[in-house]
């Protein structure tokens, strides 16, 4: 029988082969791990550092849009519009805005109104800045400045140039200046990690504000890799060596709104502590592993219950359920991980409760917009050039007269523009796009129903993340005030026409008075403020309709009630419902003042049993129509012809048949002075087109 063959290998190097056939895996699929782990926590640390600068970009975004805001809404007081620029002045310092905030007024050539960091009325220099003031005035919008060094106070500085417009002209410039304080403390209520280090630059890549050595660096440039970073991307990731030489891992943000860019910068060593870590467990393992090795026969079933534990916890968590941490395993790697695993599951849920909220607050805010857009009755709508995709609101929808879930294209819209408006709102639209330039246009548009109405347009240009461009606004229908507007222009120009007709009977007045006077009349000037005093009571009939005419019968009463009786006998009125322009009430009223005036002196009136009877009616057998009133006196002292012609009755005959073109009959009879005047209906017609409609109103 052969011997058989000598065993090659031993027991030792059997076991010290598994040892590394077990160990050896282990190690590098543990160390695949860690480094996986390593590098989870690094990109999660970039995200999370990616987001704090976008977060901050936006936070300077806001800053800069609330001194923006609040620019717009001085820009547009009345004060400065009436040039009560000490009493503007005066409100600002009263203001107290805090240090180190001010606020200038400039002329758009450069010269200084004022500046609250002087007292009112000292002489300063012309501005320096005449570029940035000659590209508000052309360009009529807000300017926020890189930072500099201002001419008068030596300090640096950042402004914001708001224009003042009245009458559609750029008339002022007004200016609030910064100091980089104000972004400084911004930077503060962050509260930036000790060695770690965050700034703000501004679009020229001028340090701004820093939370390291801020008196040493404020104003330099920023480094040149940072600058080409910004001049490639508008964020990103990079590293590079801070300014005092410390090599960095880097974060940034540009606002798309102003140019401004926020970067906050880790220190390598401490992100390189993370490998450190990651190695100081790898050999913690690989020495467990080793000690698990010579004891794995015994521990095996000890050490199967814990994984099959860990298995069920990461499960749960891979379910997103809670994972609690047990009791100990014996095993300090496992008891590591599930308290890891108990940590990643709490964190996971404090994300989802945070992601929530958020989502929730976002909600409320969109649900904030909604409501304001619905109480201010304006419409929302996205515009895509390049595909032609229109999005509208409801109510934007609304605005041009087509229902809620009526489909409304771009080509609807141009389509309802005025054919005469077209041309305006196409070029509108393309200027905007051009020059990425704010959208604010006022057109007319054509309903369904062929109603005219007015539309105001507001937009703003947008660069979407596939590089895209859009646009978006809002929408108003501003019909109303178009012609709130135009009867405001009309009711002025009726108030001048009234006011000379009234100034030239007060002149015929005062004219016949004088000659009255001349003639030895002691009464006349008397008479002449009475006649005032009923043309004014006139006035007052007048302003109570807004000066749209009046009643007859109001007329006649506002000059007869101060006579008449308790029981309403003595005075007696009677006709139809009428209805005079201002013209006629203001010479009507005059002629009935002089009448009543002789009956209180010499007629009916002057006795306690005597009457007037007022009567008018509209003739219909004449062309064209007339309007007859009667005035009728009885009971009172016999009366005889007038030896002489006066004043009232110059002024009766004279203004009704000029102002009017009426004509009037005077009957001195004895039992009581009577007058017919009768004129055309059209002259108490406020619009000639209304002629036969009054006709017809009137006829009865």
């Amino acid at each position: 029988m052969d011997r058989p063959e000598r065993a090659r290998t031993s027991l030792r190097q059997v076991l010290w082969g598994l040892v590394l056939a077990i160990s050896l895996p282990i190690i590098l699929v543990a160390a695949g791990g860690f480094y996986s782990g390593y590098r989870a926590e690094q990109q999660a640390v970039d995200q999370r550092m990616q987001e704090t600068a976008r977060a901050m970009s936006l936070l300077l975004d806001r800053e800069i849009d609330k001194s923006v805001l609040v620019m717009r809404v001085l820009a547009q007081s009345p004060t400065i519009a009436s040039g009560d620029f000490e009493g503007f002045y005066r409100r600002m310092k009263d203001a107290r805005l805090a240090d180190p905030f001010w606020i200038a007024l400039f002329e758009p050539d450069g010269r200084t109104v004022f500046n609250t960091r002087v007292p009112y009325g000292v002489r300063l220099p012309d501005s320096n800045r005449l570029d940035v003031l000659r590209q508000v005035r052309e360009t009529r919008e807000p300017h926020v400045s890189n930072l500099y060094t201002g001419s008068l106070s030596g300090e640096r500085l950042i402004t914001i140039d708001a224009p003042v417009i009245i009458d559609e002209t750029v008339a002022y410039i007004l200016t609030l200046a910064i100091t980089p304080e104000a972004f400084q403390n911004i930077i503060r209520d962050q509260r930036i990690v000790d060695g770690w280090n965050a700034a703000v630059l501004d679009r020229g890549k001028r340090i701004v504000a820093r939370s390291r050595a801020p008196e040493r660096f404020v104003g330099q440039m920023a480094s040149a890799n940072v600058q080409d970073a910004l001049a490639a991307s508008s964020e990103g990731i990079l590293q590079s060596v801070t300014l005092d030489g410390v090599a960095v891992r880097t974060y940034f943000n540009q606002s798309p709104a102003y140019g401004w860019s926020f970067i906050i910068s880790v220190p390598t060593s401490e992100l390189a502590q993370s490998i450190q870590r990651s190695l100081f467990w790898l050999m913690i393992l690989a020495g467990v592993v080793l000690g698990g090795l010579i004891l794995a026969a015994l521990l095996a079933r000890a050490i199967a219950r814990p994984v099959d534990q860990l298995v069920a916890a990461a499960q749960a968590l891979g379910r997103r359920e809670s994972v609690s941490g047990p009791d100990s395993t014996q095993v300090l790697e496992f008891d590591t991980i599930r308290t890891a695993l108990a940590e990643a599951s709490a964190d996971i849920r404090t994300h989802e409760r945070d992601r929530e909220d958020v989502l929730a607050q976002m909600a409320e805010s969109e649900a904030r917009l909604r409501l304001a857009l619905n109480a201010g009755h304006f419409g929302s709508w996205e515009f895509t050039p390049e595909t032609g995709t229109f999005i509208t609101s409801a109510t934007c929808r609304a605005n041009f007269g087509r229902g809620r879930d009526e489909p409304f294209s771009y080509a609807d819209l141009v389509s309802s523009i005025h054919p005469e408006d077209r041309a305006m709102q196409a070029e509108a639209v393309a200027q905007a796009i051009a020059d990425n330039t704010d959208l604010h246009v006022e057109y007319r548009t054509i309903w369904p129903d062929g109603s005219e109405h007015w539309i105001r347009v507001s937009g703003r240009t947008r660069m979407g993340e596939n590089g895209q461009l859009s646009m978006v606004g809002v929408s108003q229908e501003i019909t109303e005030r178009k012609l709130a507007e135009e009867r405001q222009r009309l009711l002025l120009h009726e108030l001048n026409h009234r006011v000379k007709n009234t100034l030239a009977t007060v002149q015929s007045v005062a004219s016949l008075t004088r000659r009255s006077a001349q003639n030895t009349d002691p009464a006349a000037w008397n008479a002449f403020m009475d006649r005032l005093h009923g043309l004014a009571k006139t006035h007052d009939l007048l302003t109570t309709t807004h000066w749209q005419g009046a009643l007859l019968e109001d007329v006649l009463k506002n000059e007869l009630d101060p006579y008449q009786d308790a029981i309403r006998q003595r005075i007696r009125l009677r006709g139809p419902r009428i209805n005079l322009q201002p013209s006629a009430v203001l010479a009507l009223g005059l002629a009935i003042h002089e009448m009543a005036t002789n009956a209180v002196k010499y007629g009916s009136l002057s006795v306690p049993d005597g009457k007037v009877h007022v009567m008018w009616a509209v003739t219909s057998g004449t062309v064209p129509p007339s309007l007859l009133v009667e005035w009728t006196e009885s009971g009172g002292p016999t009366v005889k012809e007038p030896e002489r012609q006066g004043f009232g009755t110059k002024l009766i005959q004279r203004g009704l048949a000029q102002q009017l073109g009426g004509e009037i009959k005077l009957d001195f009879a004895p039992s009581g002075v009577r007058c017919v005047i009768t004129f055309p209906i059209e002259t108490m017609m406020a619009d000639a087109d209304d002629a036969g409609e009054t006709r017809q109103r009137y006829a009865s």
